[in-house]
C-alpha cells in the first residue's frame, strides 16, 4: 500500500524532529497550553473547562452539573484539559514530535491545516468514544490530549514509512495499552488505555484518507 507521501507527491525533507514545526501543530500546542494556564489562574474558566470538556463515565454524584448536548462537546474538548504540568508536557512532547511528521504531507495551505486539525480531533473523538464504551460503570472523568496524540503516533508512522512505518509505530503503543487494560481490570489505573487505543486505531485507519482528501482540493 502506498504511503500518503507516495499518494500526494510529498517528499519528506531530512530535518531535525522539531525543526520548522508546521503552523497548525504550533497553533494546536499553543491553544492547549493556553487552556491549561487559564484553568490555573481563572477558577471560573477551570469550572467551565470541566463542565464542557471532561468525558464523564458512570453515574455522576448528586449535584454534578449536567453537561450540554448530552456531553457530545466533551468528545473533542477533553484534549484541552490536563491534570497537571507533567501530564501536559508529556502530551505536548508527543504532539510536537509526531505532529511535525504527520502535518507535513497535508501541505502548507489553509486547507491542509484544516485537514490536519480535523484529523487530530477525529482521532480524539474516536478515542473518547472508545473510553466511554470500555471504561466500565464507575464514575470518572477523562481528560487530556492523549487520545488525539495517539492518532498522531500512527500518522507519523504513515508519513515517514508508509504502511510498514505505521505498523512499526503503532504496534508498541497498542501492546502497551492492551497490557494496561488487563492490569486495570485487577487494580485500576488512572489512565485511559481505551482512549489511547481508539485514537491510535483511528489514526492508523484514517490518516491516508485525510491526507489524500485535503490535498486533492488544493
Amino acid at each position: 500500500m502506498e504511503s500518503p507521501e507516495q499518494q500526494t507527491g510529498y517528499r519528506r525533507p531530512r530535518t531535525p524532529i522539531f525543526n520548522e514545526l508546521p503552523g497548525p501543530v504550533v497553533a494546536l500546542a499553543a491553544a492547549i497550553v493556553l487552556a491549561h494556564v487559564l484553568g490555573l489562574v481563572w477558577p471560573a474558566f477551570h469550572e467551565l473547562q470541566y463542565w464542557l470538556g471532561a468525558l464523564v463515565t458512570g453515574r455522576p454524584p448528586m449535584g454534578f452539573p449536567e453537561q450540554p448536548l448530552a456531553g457530545l462537546p466533551s468528545l473533542v474538548l477533553h484534549v484541552f484539559i490536563h491534570a497537571g504540568w507533567m501530564h501536559l508536557l508529556m502530551n505536548l512532547f508527543i504532539l510536537l514530535a509526531a505532529g511535525n511528521a504527520a502535518a507535513r504531507p497535508f501541505g502548507r495551505t489553509g486547507r491542509g491545516a484544516l485537514g490536519f486539525l480535523a484529523f487530530f480531533f477525529t482521532c480524539a473523538a474516536v478515542g473518547g468514544a472508545f473510553h466511554l464504551l470500555l471504561a466500565g460503570q464507575g464514575f470518572g472523568l477523562m481528560i487530556g490530549a492523549s487520545t488525539g496524540v495517539s492518532g498522531l503516533i500512527a500518522a507519523a508512522g504513515w508519513a515517514t514509512g508508509g504502511q510498514a512505518g505505521m505498523l512499526r509505530f503503532t504496534a508498541p503503543w497498542l501492546l502497551i495499552n492492551i497490557a494496561m487494560g488487563v492490569f486495570d481490570a485487577f487494580v485500576g489505573l488512572p489512565i485511559s488505555w481505551a482512549g489511547h487505543i481508539g485514537g491510535l486505531l483511528a489514526g492508523a485507519a484514517l490518516y491516508p484518507l485525510f491526507v489524500t482528501g485535503f490535498r486533492r482540493g488544493r
